[in-house]
């Protein structure tokens, strides 16, 4: 391997662990929301926010062929508009989660807009705030909304400009039982990547299962 992409590499993987740090004393999500409340240590693949067509069914086909279910946080406004997207995604065994209306962060909202943005999101029991920004405060509004909120372990980082080989080094390095793995449906390499990836996590002697066998 070149030493330049050694190095970023190197330096992905630091800034993911600092980002974990981070997330751990703002966020202060619990052991049981980082593991989307499973039990069982299975790798669980996550979907935030919305695509195109094209780009679900292509996700969705990759799943089928890979014989993998997956966790979908949706957003609301995203869902209203394509509805058959949304029936398609439950129809092949996935799970939906509420992911807000807008995309909102919470925790710039007063209870009030805050429970609107949830309550106008996808009916579910799993909540997932907006770039996982939550707080007590939001915690305590979804329990008393009948959500449970759902954070993760890993964060692939396909929001950014990462590089395939960078997205999948984060991602291995990081592996353990249990791991529930951040991906975005919209993400750059994320389709790119998805395939080889579940064969490379299998092949470390996980399994990729669906989410309602853990629960």
């Amino acid at each position: 391997m070149p030493h330049n992409t050694t190095v970023a590499l190197s330096t992905s993987h630091t800034l993911s662990r600092i980002l974990h740090k981070y997330a751990d004393w703002k966020i202060a999500a619990t052991q049981a929301e980082k593991r989307c409340h499973k039990s069982s240590d299975t790798i669980l693949l996550t979907f935030d926010d919305y695509g195109t067509e094209t780009e679900v069914r292509c996700l969705l086909r990759t799943l089928a062929d890979k014989n993998s279910k997956a966790m979908f946080f949706l957003v609301g406004s995203w869902a209203a508009e394509h509805p058959d997207l949304v029936r398609e995604i439950e129809q092949a065994g996935h799970i939906v989660g509420n992911h807000t209306y807008t995309h909102a962060n919470l925790l710039k909202l007063s209870d009030s807009k805050a429970q609107e943005e949830i309550n106008r999101g996808l009916q579910s029991r799993w909540l997932r705030a907006p770039q996982g920004r939550a707080d007590r405060r939001i915690r305590n509004l979804a329990e008393s909304l009948g959500f449970s909120l759902c954070y993760w372990t890993i964060d692939s980082r396909d929001w950014t400009n990462a590089s395939v080989a960078t997205i999948r080094h984060t991602i291995l390095s990081e592996l353990h039982p249990g791991a529930v793995i951040l991906f975005h449906i919209h993400g750059r390499h994320t389709l790119e990547i998805l395939p080889k990836l579940i064969d490379d996590i299998r092949s470390h002697g996980y399994e990729v299962t669906a989410p309602s066998e853990d629960w």
